[in-house]
């Protein structure tokens, strides 16, 4: 089915429904179980339709529209990511072998310890500074979220603000795997699969869990994601 399939009305309650599923996909888990996807879906209709005041019904069609938008979120953080990710961190495009091998070894220097989530790095992981602070990070937050005044984030500011922690591991997913294309010294596209990267989201969050707790009463997540938000 496409949306076009279906009735004005029912139309403006798909597309607010969809801005809602994304909001609960980077607030919950962006890379759900097939049970979750259909779930939120429902929960997603059902808040668009409270939202545009109306009581219209869902059908296998329109839950299939909703849900396949968990793939094409999840893309739309990784193409942002692979051009951000090649200039902040300088990668460069070469047949020259002298040029790949940088490309290597930076791929290894920002992948140890998690380097390219740090604002500055040290030569080692006790002279990074900046944590979670890079600006590849804002930058494709806000190339997906917050490109102008009608975008999801702006619009739907009950659910990004704060921004979520989900979402902001998701970020640094997709930059991981942008510098992963870079492994063999000239970029490979790689798939944003969750069987390649849901583990790797996972470790991302649980860091973001353990930064949390070792500030304690600081809440000094908090601060960052609120800041993420009034920054985008």
């Amino acid at each position: 089915p496409k949306a076009a399939d279906y009735e004005l009305d029912v139309r403006a309650v798909l597309e607010t429904a969809i801005e809602i599923y994304c909001a609960i996909l980077l607030m919950e888990n962006p890379f759900p179980t097939s049970s979750q996807e259909v779930d939120w879906a429902k929960k997603a209709w059902t808040l668009a339709a409270h939202h545009h005041n109306t009581k219209l019904a869902h059908d296998g069609g329109i839950l299939k529209l909703i849900t396949a938008r968990s793939t094409h979120i999840r893309g739309q953080f990784k193409s942002r990511a692979r051009p951000i990710v090649a200039t902040t961190f300088g990668f460069e495009t070469s047949a020259n072998k002298g040029v790949q091998t940088r490309n290597r070894l930076l791929v290894s220097e920002l992948k140890q310890d998690s380097a390219f989530i740090f604002r500055v790095r040290g030569s080692s992981v006790d002279e990074h500074s900046g944590l979670y602070t890079n600006p590849a990070i804002q930058q494709i937050i806000n190339e997906v979220l917050f490109k102008n005044k009608s975008d999801d984030a702006v619009k739907w500011g009950k659910y990004y603000n704060p921004f979520p922690r989900v979402a902001f591991a998701l970020v640094l997913t997709a930059i991981e795997c942008a510098i992963d294309e870079w492994a063999l010294g000239s970029c490979e596209l790689i798939s944003f699969k969750e069987d390649d990267y849901s583990g790797v989201f996972n470790s991302h969050l649980a860091s973001l869990d353990e930064f949390s707790k070792a500030a304690g009463k600081l809440d000094l997540l908090k601060k960052l994601l609120e800041q993420v938000y009034s920054t985008g």
